[in-house]
């Protein structure tokens, strides 16, 4: 995403004739490059961003952010190149320079339209369950302080949701992603009941989720009890379970999905006597629990899902699809910096650098469970929501950022004279060193998040 945010600056400032000096994926020394027309290109120790560095730049800049130190004279603040100086991007015209600092965020929009609208074009498949619910409060496994409002709602536990503000539903994950964008919004929600078949009416409105950030109405997934994989070493290896058993029973209670094995453990039994069917006849076996620091067991069983894939589109069905996916993730990105401000544990709904890459090996990897294809376009799909995120970020009006940069030279036009260049520096130099402090600390927060701290 950093690639490809600086080749933005870099083409918009030799399409306007300025000379780029160093173009950088990192910071600090160089660890390794070589030097090609005039343009260093390295890659640097401290993997926190890169930089475009432009002959006679001055600013330092940050992930995202187009500078570098430029020179000093000794105990004086950097100073720029003559502005004069042929290649010089102070030499620029104003406007040309605001075209060279759009261009990195307009880049990374880009490379999300364009990865999106391919995604769209070859169809993806996605691992879901289907559109069966389960009511929360039929079960001790949360805590809720009221009602939650499926439960409010007249929501039913093997209800079936089949559609959605009119929109039609058939799996899991459709539902997953109506509720958690519309926390406060009252959603027309259709459902058919699970022994009679009849339609049924009913308006639901998320509640928000000062855990995560998202909506959440108070549903589970309804996920037959058939086993997809066990885990070496886990009590269902030892106890012979094998992928394709259904399990019937836990310690005599029938089952008839997987939150009711969770509801048997949830005292934390020592052991369990299971029943399960195998082949079309039923086996016994034991399940022995070793209990983490946080009271999960080693029960080791994932479920079968089902498999859904997308249309295949053509050019003008996959653009469109894709500008609607692009606006959705900036709509809901500029709604999340609303919801930190709305008392939400920031601890859990902010990511660095640690917690983004984690996302993106898990997502990476349960991708991969459906092909090498689904695997790649599970990442790619992520790195397009990240570079939309990356796209407004940067449009921000901060210092060290592309959008504080924009705004300088919106009063240097409007003034018709630059600002000075001591105070440019100073601003700068305070929102690079606010940017480093704010990666310091949500690198903290994921390593104790991550630590179970």
């Amino acid at each position: 995403m950093v690639f490809v945010h600086e080749l933005g600056h870099f083409v918009a400032a030799k399409l306007n004739c300025v000379d780029v000096e160093v173009f950088s994926l990192g910071w600090g020394p160089r660890l390794a490059g070589f030097r090609y027309h005039g343009t260093m290109y390295q890659v640097s120790w401290f993997p926190i961003g890169g930089y475009c560095k432009m002959k006679g730049e001055m600013v330092p800049g940050l992930a995202g952010g187009t500078g570098a130190a430029g020179s000093t004279e000794a105990g004086t603040v950097p100073v720029a190149a003559p502005v004069h100086e042929k290649g010089s991007f102070l030499a620029a015209a104003s406007w040309r320079r605001v075209v060279i600092y759009v261009f990195g965020p307009l880049f990374n929009l880009i490379f999300a339209l364009l990865v999106f609208s391919l995604i769209w074009g070859i169809g993806f498949k996605v691992a879901s369950s289907d559109n069966r619910v389960i009511l929360a409060t039929d079960y001790t496994l949360d805590k809720f302080a009221q009602a939650p409002p499926a439960t409010v709602a007249g929501l039913m536990t093997g209800d079936r949701i089949t559609s959605i503000d009119g929109a039609p539903v058939e799996k899991f994950q459709d539902i997953l992603e109506n509720v958690a964008t519309a926390p406060g919004k009252p959603l027309a929600v259709t459902v058919q009941r699970a022994e009679s078949g009849e339609a049924r009416s009913l308006t639901i409105t998320p509640e928000l989720d000062k855990e995560t950030g998202a909506g959440r109405i108070g549903i589970y997934a309804w996920v037959d009890p058939v086993v997809r994989n066990v885990a070496a070493g886990s009590a269902a290896a030892i106890a012979g379970l094998r992928p394709g058993d259904r399990i019937l029973e836990t310690d005599g209670r029938p089952i008839r999905n997987t939150m009711d094995i969770f509801q048997s453990l949830a005292a934390k039994p020592p052991k369990v006597p299971i029943t399960y069917e195998r082949a079309g006849s039923r086996e016994s076996a034991m399940l022995v629990f070793v209990y983490d620091a946080k009271g999960n067991p080693n029960l080791g069983l994932g479920f079968a899902f089902q498999v859904y894939r997308s249309p295949r589109l053509g050019a003008g069905g996959a653009l469109a699809k894709s500008v609607e996916e692009t606006w959705s993730t900036i709509t809901l990105t500029v709604k999340g910096f609303g919801l930190l401000f709305q008392g939400i544990n920031i601890r859990n709904a902010v990511a660095g650098p640690l917690g983004i890459t984690s996302a993106i090996g898990n997502t990476a990897t349960s991708g991969l469970e459906l092909g090498l294809g689904a695997g790649f376009v599970a990442l790619f799909r992520l790195l397009s929501f990240l570079s939309v995120v990356l796209f407004l970020m940067n449009l921000l009006p901060i210092p060290a950022m592309d959008g504080g940069q924009i705004v300088l030279l919106v009063v240097e036009i409007v003034r018709r004279r630059p600002v000075q260049a001591r105070i440019a520096w100073r601003l700068q130099l305070i929102g690079f060193s606010l940017m480093i402090g704010l990666f310091l600390l949500v690198t903290l927060n994921d390593i104790l998040r991550m630590s179970g701290r």
